[in-house]
């Protein structure tokens, strides 16, 4: 019994030590990869103000980049969800709210102002 539990420890033991077999982080130059960056949106509201949308992976959450036409671009970051479990993204300066799973959203400034867009 003793010589069993030596031998099943021995081959516990050399089975641990063995080397893990690397892969190799070089990608596939005929992948067909999947980008990261949705294609830009352009959203219109009720008044025909037009901002544009793009959503993106920024480490491992979703970020978004929003554009009002003759405004700076702006990166807001996923903070929380609504109570539809629809991401909402914000800075300092504004807070977009996803709606119709990306086709739609809700923009609101800093002083509370906020517009729908389609």
């Amino acid at each position: 019994m003793k010589k069993l539990t030596l031998l099943l420890a021995a081959l516990f033991f050399l089975n641990a030590c063995k080397k893990e077999s690397e892969t190799n982080s070089i990608s596939d130059p005929n992948s067909k990869e999947v980008s990261l960056v949705q294609e830009v949106t352009k959203l219109k509201n009720d008044k025909g103000e037009e901002v544009s949308v793009t959503y993106f992976a920024e480490g491992g959450v979703v970020a978004v980049k929003i554009q009002k036409t003759g405004d700076k671009e702006q990166k807001l970051s996923a903070k929380t969800t609504n109570a539809k479990g629809n991401p909402i993204f914000t800075n300092e300066e504004v807070m977009w709210e996803m709606t119709q799973d990306g086709k739609a959203g809700k923009l609101t400034d800093k002083a509370g102002n906020s517009s729908e867009y389609k």
